[in-house]
């Protein structure tokens, strides 16, 4: 996997963002409306050769054009970058582009919607092209007019114009050939659009993010307002996830032509609505300035929502993806791609090779029993398959061989959690233990290390957490638990909610307080208490998703100062270690099994033919893709050695409400039948749609609240004030 473009499209990225900078400034914006076209800019564009890169000769991927198209975005280019790629794309691919059209000095574009009545409506760049391409019946021709339509006004100052089907007129393909490249060059100008949506959506909240950084009320920056962080945090991620789905699919035209169309729809779908909403936020943010033209954040809300209604808008793109799902399209990658340029989407070939163990693994031991138990009794752990995976190494996995481990890398490791979830297998047990020994791996003594990781590797040992309390619960710094030294040992008291798998594991990694005198984070220190301890009591909580959580009771428990981690008082210091192997956006997984089950049921059905359930099946499919690209994201940072602390919290953040917004839709679309739970007769999808709802809503609040991660996102990722 790689998500860097490579040193040749950056080196382009460079050189027309350096143009757009010197002849795209809002004054030149501003200055070629109404029509929206700025010829001299034009001129500057054709001089690099942008028109040509389109063409065979010009060697051009899709993801060169995207990377184009995105800074052309980013500066509101008043020129029909996008039009001109297209056209000249799909003139080239048939052999019938005119020299004059493939250098730019004659503007062509492409026109989205068929002639009726031999007229082409509100064609883009239908005011300065001198050649449209469009479908007349089964026919794709060339129009060429040297005196193209005057504009009428329009929201985005675009060059709209009706065109007609006549004069001089190229007939370039017919029947199915000729659809099938107008059905091409729409694809072609769903993702670029999607690249070029991106850019500007950037650049809108670039704006946003500044002004909130300096417009003060009420005594402070209006970005240190918790409300403004949350929506901004919201934005940048879904601002990330539809920069990553744009570029795979850019990337995916060459590498992956069977998911081609499905991703295109997708890419230009999920960016025409985060552009809205990033332009949106923006304006709002300005206040009552932002109203004023003099401001240019309108500029943004404006365009972005003109260029995606070129293509039909939202509604139809969403539509789009709902009919290339229901053609069975793959949704995820089924055949082995050619790498193109820089980027590359899959994991790898070991990682797609551990996957295939993995998935027979799974095949083999998570049997019906297994599943029916784990509904039963709420506990999402298996000691049987617990065990096995510890025989293959697994739970060892990507550990150093001199631990036991198999030194697996972060690209098979994903490939690992993607089975998993897949599978549905229970191995919340796991989580939580890998996490402590992760931890202990860093900032554990000798024996420590020796007591608990090895153990853990075997699959003989588990460790839960400690750290929430009745007033504790994002805010762990307030936790009131009691540990008094006592000599050589530590005597402990207080409660603990929500120390799920407790009543499975032989250790509570406890977060106490030992000095109260201090400021609250400066008086924490960490403990790993064993559970059979006397004193130690654990009580029962079952919960809306159906898990067996517990309340955890200390009372006079007495550990040896062997069992403290790290200093005394330097808890947090071993929190902020533990928080870090913590944004693990599993949720993304379990939409993606929900999408699944509830595709095959759609289809078995022919719930599928419903607009509606299509609809709704393609924002899930569409949101369960850019949750995917955000976790592989997080993977690629950590295998490139960095920490990621905001891409992380993305991940989690996006995986966790795009799941729960997932499960709320879906069930509402099931009806009466819908609430029906899995094993009653008649329950849609075997009730998991019903199990899924109630299980969603704690995913936004476990690993860290979505407020919790807006507020990484915010302050960290967008450099806004700090809150509090």
């Amino acid at each position: 996997m790689n998500l860097d473009l490579s040193d040749d499209q950056r080196e382009l990225r460079a050189t027309v963002a350096s143009l757009f900078a010197k002849e795209s400034s809002p004054e030149r914006v501003r200055a070629a409306e109404p029509l929206g076209f700025d010829d001299a800019l034009w001129q500057h564009v054709r001089a690099i050769g942008v028109p040509s890169m389109a063409t065979t000769a010009g060697g051009a991927t899709l993801v060169d054009l995207g990377v184009v198209c995105s800074e052309a975005g980013r500066a509101l280019a008043s020129a029909p970058v996008v039009e001109s790629l297209v056209g000249v794309r799909l003139l080239d691919r048939l052999g019938a582009c005119p020299d004059d059209v493939a250098s730019g000095e004659t503007i062509v574009t492409v026109a989205p919607i068929p002639a009726r009545d031999g007229r082409f409506a509100l064609v883009p760049a239908g005011a300065v092209a001198g050649v449209v391409v469009g479908l007349g019946g089964d026919e794709l021709v060339a129009a060429r007019d040297d005196a193209p339509g005057a504009s009428p006004a329009n929201l985005g100052s675009s060059p709209l114009a009706d065109r007609t089907r006549t004069g001089d007129v190229t007939v370039v393909a017919r029947g199915d050939a000729a659809r099938a490249a107008y059905a091409a060059a729409l694809d072609d100008w769903r993702v670029l659009l999607a690249n070029g949506l991106v850019g500007a959506g950037r650049a809108a909240l670039r704006l946003g993010v500044e002004y909130a950084s300096t417009r003060v009320q009420f005594g402070a920056p209006i970005g240190s307002f918790q409300a403004v962080q949350q929506q901004l945090a919201d934005v940048a991620t879904a601002l990330d996830g539809a920069e990553l789905l744009a570029l795979e699919a850019a990337w995916a035209c060459d590498a992956d032509p069977a998911r081609f169309p499905l991703l295109a729809a997708m890419a230009f779908s999920f960016a025409a609505q985060t552009a809205h909403d990033a332009a949106g936020a923006s304006l709002h943010f300005h206040g009552g300035y932002g109203f004023m033209l003099e401001y240019d954040v309108q500029l943004y809300f404006r365009r972005v929502t003109a260029w995606a209604l070129a293509l039909g808008g939202v509604q139809a793109a969403t539509r789009r993806v709902g009919d290339v799902l229901a053609m069975n399209a793959p949704t995820v990658a089924s055949v082995e791609p050619s790498a193109t340029g820089g980027l590359d989407f899959r994991l790898g070939e070991r990682a797609e090779a551990f996957r295939a163990e993995v998935r027979a693994f799974f095949a083999e031991h998570l049997t019906d029993d297994v599943v029916a138990r784990v509904h039963e009794t709420g506990t999402v752990h298996d000691w049987g398959l617990h065990r096995a995976l510890a025989e293959r190494g697994w739970l060892a996995a990507s550990w150093p061989r001199e631990l036991g481990g198999q030194e697996r890398d972060p690209f098979e490791m994903v490939a690992f959690d993607e089975e998993v979830a897949r599978a549905g297998a229970p191995m919340d047990g796991w989580g939580t233990t890998e996490l402590v020994a992760r931890t202990l791996s860093i900032v554990g003594s000798d024996e420590q290390k020796q007591r608990i990781i090895a153990p853990a590797l075997r699959g003989e040992i588990l460790v839960c957490l400690g750290y929430s309390e009745p007033d504790a619960g994002s805010d762990v710094a307030s936790v009131v638990t009691r540990a008094v030294r006592d000599g050589d040992e530590w005597v402990v008291n207080g409660q603990k909610m929500f120390t799920t798998m407790a009543h499975e594991s032989d250790y509570v990694f406890l977060l106490t307080r030992t000095n109260p005198d201090v400021p609250k984070h400066r008086g924490l220190t960490m403990f790993l208490v064993p559970l059979d301890a006397a004193g130690v009591e654990i009580a029962p909580v079952r919960t809306l998703g159906g898990e067996r959580t517990n309340i955890t009771f200390y009372n006079d428990v007495r550990v040896p100062d062997s069992a403290r981690v790290g200093e005394v008082d330097g808890g947090w210091d071993v929190m902020t270690v533990a928080l870090a192997f913590e944004r693990n956006p599993t949720a993304n997984g379990e939409e993606g099994r929900l999408l699944r089950r509830m595709l095959r049921w759609a289809r078995e059905t022919g719930a599928f033919n419903d607009v509606t359930m299509r609809d709704v099946l393609a924002r899930v499919a569409t949101e369960t893709e850019v949750g995917r690209l955000l976790a592989y994201r997080m993977a690629w940072v950590s295998a490139r050695g960095e920490l990621p602390i905001v891409e992380g919290s993305e991940a989690k953040l996006f995986g966790s409400e795009s799941f729960r917004r997932a499960s709320a839709d879906l069930l509402a679309l099931l009806g009466p039948s819908g609430v029906l739970q899995r094993g009653e007769a008649g329950a849609p999808v075997d009730g998991w749609a019903e199990h899924a709802f109630r299980h969603a809503v704690v995913t936004t609040i476990y690993a860290g609240s979505s407020e919790i991660q807006r507020s990484i996102i915010a302050e960290r990722g967008l450099g806004l004030p700090r809150s509090r």
